[in-house]
């Protein structure tokens, strides 16, 4: 995440082309690599039991590592050892940037001070930034009055990032009362609140967002991709559903829908971008009764 919000913000103010930005991602991902196949050529896990907590990624709201601890297969110890193979992110991006030359350590300690600077970050929400935890990274994209919606935000975008495009990221929010909405594919989710939550972009953000859920290409926004998109806003939703029983909230999901593109009114509509895979895709939620 820190990959991309950190790199697209070199790129604006000039210090690297956006080809050589792609280019430290590309040499990033051969230091990162994923826990599970960490833990397997470690002999901590096997590919059976890495594989299965995969599948339960994509219906549990929790890290590979917290899962594994679950099931029994992992110790705290064992994943907090593996965690340190991985490598964090920011260090390993910072560390691609000055190996390929791109860029000094004094210059990036520069680069940060000034997007810490224009975003009002303080020290301690820059180091959540650098951290890369999702929960403490979403309020700080949230508008002022949208600290209701920090749940449903914080549940799709870590969907997307396990489901879509670890590296996603989020964009300031806004909240609205009436907005312009491009092929929306959403959900509603009635019972003791009223929920509406959404992805659109148009062509490119919601076809890009099918073919990476979906693992098929996608050129058109058809019923394919309405299908898709549809598929992840019920994990989203299912997930968010599961938390809010926990506080005593009962939630039923209705059939996804494709709507038409054009303005759509309604109380506080929060739309917030997701920059997923190369591209940015609005996510739209409201709790006051949809919008019309």
């Amino acid at each position: 995440m820190i990959s991309y919000l950190l790199g697209n913000y070199l790129v604006e103010e000039g210090v690297m082309t956006k080809e050589q930005f792609l280019k430290v991602i590309e040499k990033q991902e051969k230091i990162r690599v994923k826990l599970g196949l960490i833990a397997v050529s470690e002999g901590m896990l096997t590919l059976a039991q890495a594989d299965a907590i995969n599948h339960l990624q994509q219906t549990m709201d929790k890290r590979f590592g917290d899962i594994a601890v679950e099931k029994g297969y992992l110790t705290e110890a064992q994943v907090s050892s593996l965690l340190k193979m991985q490598g964090n992110e920011y260090l390993t991006f910072v560390q691609t940037l000055v190996d390929e030359g791109y860029v000094t350590m004094d210059k990036i300690q520069l680069v940060l001070r000034s997007y810490q600077v224009e975003n009002g970050f303080t020290n301690t929400e820059l180091d959540a930034i650098k951290s890369g935890d999702i929960d403490k990274i979403v309020p700080l994209f949230l508008p002022q009055g949208a600290d209701e919606y920090q749940d449903v935000v914080t549940v799709a975008l870590k969907t997307v990032v396990r489901c879509i495009d670890r590296h996603a990221y989020p964009l300031s929010g806004t909240l609205c009362n009436a907005v312009d909405l491009e092929k929306p594919v959403s959900q509603s989710l009635v019972g003791s609140e009223n929920w509406r939550v959404c992805f659109a972009d148009g062509e490119n953000g919601l076809c890009s967002l099918a073919s990476a859920f979906a693992k098929e290409e996608f050129t058109v926004v058809n019923e394919d991709v309405q299908d898709a998109v549809g598929e992840l806003l019920n994990c989203i939703s299912g997930l968010f559903a599961t938390a809010q029983s926990n506080k005593g909230i009962t939630l039923e999901l209705m059939p996804p829908e494709l709507g038409e593109s054009g303005p759509v009114s309604g109380t506080d509509i929060l739309v917030i971008p997701f920059g997923i895979c190369n591209t940015t895709v609005n996510f739209v939620v409201t709790n006051k009764k949809g919008w019309r």
